[in-house]
């Protein structure tokens, strides 16, 4: 189409066909920068969410080391009952499915017995 407007209105044709080109540019260049700040946010809520992840795996770590270390929990009686809960959402694979249902982000069914033995209550406290 832009060549007929050349070869019937000449140089004002081809003005009139730079216009629709920098149109154009100028419109792929606007949806560029949109995509590029829409994957700049997705970056840094992935980098939020890491940074997340880190500290919560440190606190449980750290969790775990102590409540084993005073001899408050047994480590193999909690091993065992680790694996138990790992079966609760159905694949025995080291970890928990993500529930991205929009429930509640803890949920504790079913409610399993801990098994004694595995927590170890101070001699000092009262029962």
């Amino acid at each position: 189409m832009g060549w007929m407007r050349t070869l019937l209105l000449g140089d004002i044709g081809n003005r009139l066909d730079i216009a629709d080109a920098e149109k154009k540019i100028s419109a792929l260049r606007q949806s560029q920068r949109k995509a590029v700040g829409s994957l700049n946010a997705r970056d840094s809520q992935i980098n939020a969410l890491k940074s997340e992840v880190e500290r919560q795996k440190l606190a449980i770590q750290a969790l775990t080391r102590f409540l084993v270390q005073e001899g408050l929990i047994d480590d193999e009686a909690l091993g065992e009952f680790i694996k138990e809960v790992d079966a609760e959402d159905g694949v025995v694979d080291g970890k928990m499915s993500i529930d991205t249902s929009g429930k509640p982000r803890l949920v504790f069914s079913p409610r399993k017995q801990i098994p004694k033995g595995t927590l170890k209550i101070p001699k000092n406290s009262e029962e």
